[in-house]
């Protein structure tokens, strides 16, 4: 492995863990002593990184991690809801037994409610999940979305939203999608993944809005909020349970 791929590896994941903090500025200099390397690999990672949208260069000042905000965690979910279904119909049409194994085999994590480390394990379960869907379809360009888009929301669960009691209802929803896409019903994988993704909606309307680190004026817009409430039930609005504030840190690839 060279230098630049060990340091976007570590760097990566740090970003998606929160471990480095949404908003934060960070120099060369400090990414040099943070990950015992020259400033060629380091650019050469942050340039990759920012590429993805998961760092931002700021012109003679070094590097900053983008801050989570609403508008950004509406226009990602808003992907998902054109590509996910399409991406599951493929799934079901193209999948091998052997990719079948393997989203099945992703598809069965349920998390202990209030136990962190669960928690964090749901979700590197939960990316791995919709990630194998998507390398089923055989579609490279869709995989190249389906990976960026889980890798940049997984900030979100990370920092900002609590699933409270979820854990059942989104195992049964995958594995709902598991037995549709297994079927090679193509109309009934492109349903369920739409129904799922429904289902996310509603359930990140969880955010906390005073753990998002911006100013409310400049970056939560009035539509942003309507997004958000019109996610929301008013019979059904699940009470918040924060978690620990402590990170447990998890391979991300």
């Amino acid at each position: 492995m060279t230098e630049a791929k060990r340091i976007y590896r570590e760097l990566k994941q740090e970003i998606v863990t929160c471990a480095l903090v949404p908003g934060q500025s960070i120099s060369e200099q400090e990414m040099c002593l943070r990950y015992q390397a020259s400033r060629t690999p380091v650019r050469e990672a942050c340039r990759k990184l920012c590429e993805e949208s998961l760092m931002q260069m700021v012109p003679f000042r070094g590097y900053s991690i983008p801050p989570l905000t609403i508008e950004e965690h509406r226009n990602l979910h808003e992907m998902l809801m054109v590509i996910e279904p399409a991406i599951a119909a493929l799934a079901a049409e193209r999948a091998t037994p052997e990719q079948l194994r393997e989203i099945e085999g992703w598809a069965s994590y349920e998390y202990n409610v209030g136990l962190q480390s669960s928690y964090y394990t749901f979700l590197e379960w939960n990316r791995n999940f919709h990630i194998c869907i998507a390398a089923a379809s055989r579609n490279q360009a869709f995989l190249e979305l389906e990976r960026n888009i889980q890798t940049r929301l997984m900030r979100y669960y990370y920092h900002i939203i609590v699933m409270d009691s979820y854990g059942p209802e989104l195992v049964a929803e995958h594995c709902e999608l598991v037995r549709a896409i297994k079927s090679g019903n193509q109309e009934a994988a492109r349903e369920c993944a739409s129904e799922h993704l429904t289902n996310t909606r509603r359930r990140s309307v969880n955010v906390d809005l005073r753990m998002v680190n911006h100013v409310v004026e400049d970056s939560i817009s009035f539509e942003g909020l309507e997004w958000l409430r019109a996610s929301e039930s008013d019979e059904s609005r699940p009470k918040k349970r924060k978690l620990p504030v402590r990170r447990r840190v998890v391979r991300i690839r």
